[in-house]
């Protein structure tokens, strides 16, 4: 397995030596996981001003349920990372290798990144926010793979992110948004954003 990553690490390192990737590097490596918090308040915003649809609450709902997906997915990973301790490959520089990021020295398994850019992607296809998951599947895996271009993950910290949080999502929507305390919660939530105007 190891042979696998190592491989597709150096391919992908290997490109870095071309000016084109190495501007996509500095513009996608961290750029597009802002989307995030502009795609959940815009469309709350949009549900509470503008759509006079009787769904709104379906879709409020829904953001939560998006929202619930990427948390859960951090804090997982986060755990995880507790347990298990790879690092980054930035610690293991070879003489014709070529840093394009300066990061902090920390766990690298699996990638916070992909974990939550990822749980976020499969949470909007979820939800039904299919247009939007093709747009932004193109710059969130451009921001996956320039941060493997950029010594600051393993492309199995990547992919380890990716399907783990794949899956959550879909317990998220499957199975956690039917639970009743869950339902209580968002209708708690919704409504005491009403009264203040959001």
């Amino acid at each position: 397995m190891q042979e696998i990553n190592l491989a597709l690490f150096h391919f992908f390192n290997d490109l870095a030596s071309m000016a084109f990737f190495e501007i996509m590097v500095s513009i996608f490596v961290d750029l597009p996981i802002f989307v995030l918090p502009v795609f959940l308040l815009g469309y709350w915003i949009y549900y509470t001003y503008f759509s006079k649809n009787k769904w709104n609450k379906e879709a409020k709902n829904n953001l939560l349920l998006i929202f619930y997906s990427t948390v859960l997915a951090l804090i997982i990973s986060l755990i995880i990372q507790q347990f298990v301790h790879l690092d980054r490959p930035e610690e293991h520089m070879q003489a014709w290798a070529k840093l394009l990021l300066d990061h902090l020295p920390d766990a690298s398994f699996p990638s916070d990144h992909a974990t939550v850019s990822i749980a976020f992607l499969a949470a909007i296809f979820f939800a039904g926010y299919r247009k939007w998951w093709m747009i932004l599947a193109v710059p969130f895996t451009l921001m996956n793979i320039s941060r493997v271009i950029a010594w600051v993950h393993w492309p199995f910290d990547i992919i380890a992110g990716s399907l783990v949080w794949i899956v959550g999502a879909y317990l998220v929507f499957s199975h956690l948004s039917q639970i009743k305390f869950v339902k209580n919660l968002n209708l708690w939530i919704i409504n005491i954003l009403k009264h203040i105007k959001l």
